[in-house]
């Protein structure tokens, strides 16, 4: 899972757009962090406008990518806490100034 279960990568390799929590930082991005996960300020995100980035420091082969959905900072489980990323597309590059879509062969549309 390339250490953003583990935490072998620093939280000052994850960055992000915006937060919409103030008290959280990237490193909430994790998956099964304590903290209340990563998701973009404002409530409806502009498209392409709000990004999670993860640099991994060296060019990998990345097979899969996991999501799971935020709670809110008091740990509530009321829908009005939590929040999911129902939509994204991912790209990659290896500068962190020109970026490409992952591209699905069988749609030759993004993923």
């Amino acid at each position: 899972m390339q250490g953003m279960l583990s935490g072998l990568l620093p939280d000052s390799q994850i960055s992000a757009s915006s937060m919409r929590d103030i008290h959280g930082a990237t490193g909430a991005a994790r998956l099964v962090a304590s903290r209340s996960g990563w998701f973009p300020s404002p409530t409806q995100p502009v498209a392409g406008e709000e990004w999670l980035q993860v640099d991994l420091g060296v060019p990998k082969t990345v097979r899969g990518i996991i999501t799971q959905g935020a709670r809110g900072v008091d740990g509530s489980t009321s829908a009005e806490n939590r929040a999911f990323v129902r939509k994204y597309k991912l790209s990659h590059s290896l500068n962190g100034k020109d970026w490409s879509y992952i591209i699905d062969s069988k749609t030759n549309l993004p993923k």
